[in-house]
């Protein structure tokens, strides 16, 4: 599947899944394990079930890796079903869908939706980002004490920010980082899976937003257990300066 068709099926999810929550009354805790809400077990099944009748692979929050026999091994899709379902448990309307199509040379299409607002970022590998069919671009913000940094987490002190937001959504915080809202992104508690940052990180990289693992670590990795603490910057300058302050934490 070429990587236009990944983001028409893509778009063809969401909009499913925002259409099934638009009608949902029940926004509590699903009962099924901890953390997890009515509106992730339903998005989830959404996904997964309009990806493997593509053939596609699907490694999800949720319900991590699902390959049915005869599917496709050159491709997965990493998918946050409800990125912020504390968020959306409680109306914050800073929630998001999170589909990326993974292939032998990595990232290859990604799209994020804001939910409650319906804003749509995507990206495509070589052929840069766009929300809306707006071309995607950070600041130029080089300078840490000029920067306005989105934190994952609670810093541990000041680290030298102009301002600061925690706003529970890594997904969209990082998509804001390629748009230009935020300078900087960073990930305290290094306790991201893939699916949280993987579609954000294409559209990232797309726009010519840096980005990395805080302990240096390879960030495209498709093992559900693994957790890792992203970082990214409008600058090369901004994004060693949010390193060497979040190591410094660790």
């Amino acid at each position: 599947m070429d990587p236009y068709s990944l983001l028409e099926l893509f778009d063809r999810l969401v909009a499913e899944v925002a259409t099934e929550l638009s009608e949902l009354d029940d926004w509590g805790p699903s009962g099924q394990r901890p953390t997890q809400y009515t509106h992730d077990v339903i998005a989830d099944d959404i996904i997964i079930q309009g990806l493997l009748a593509q053939g596609l692979p699907v490694l999800t929050e949720e319900s991590g890796l699902v390959a049915p026999e005869g599917s496709r091994r050159d491709m997965v899709v990493v998918v946050d079903p409800v990125d912020g379902s504390t968020n959306a448990s409680r109306a914050l309307p800073w929630y998001a869908t999170s589909l990326c199509a993974v292939d032998r040379a990595g990232p290859l299409a990604s799209e994020v939706v804001n939910l409650a607002m319906g804003d749509r970022f995507r990206a495509i590998r070589g052929q840069g980002a766009e929300s809306d069919e707006i071309e995607l671009g950070p600041t130029a913000c080089t300078n840490l004490a000029d920067a306005i940094v989105a934190f994952s987490g609670l810093p541990p002190a000041h680290g030298g920010w102009r301002q600061y937001r925690a706003f529970g959504a890594a997904a969209l915080d990082l998509c804001a980082v390629a748009a230009g809202t935020f300078d900087g992104f960073v990930d305290v508690d290094g306790a991201h899976g893939v699916w949280d940052y993987l579609g954000a990180m294409l559209i990232c990289q797309e726009s010519g937003v840096p980005m990395a693992d805080v302990h240096g670590r390879e960030l495209v990795v498709l093992d559900p257990a693994q957790r890792r603490a992203p970082v990214a910057a409008a600058t090369p300058e901004l994004l060693g300066q949010l390193v060497s302050m979040a190591a410094g934490w660790a």
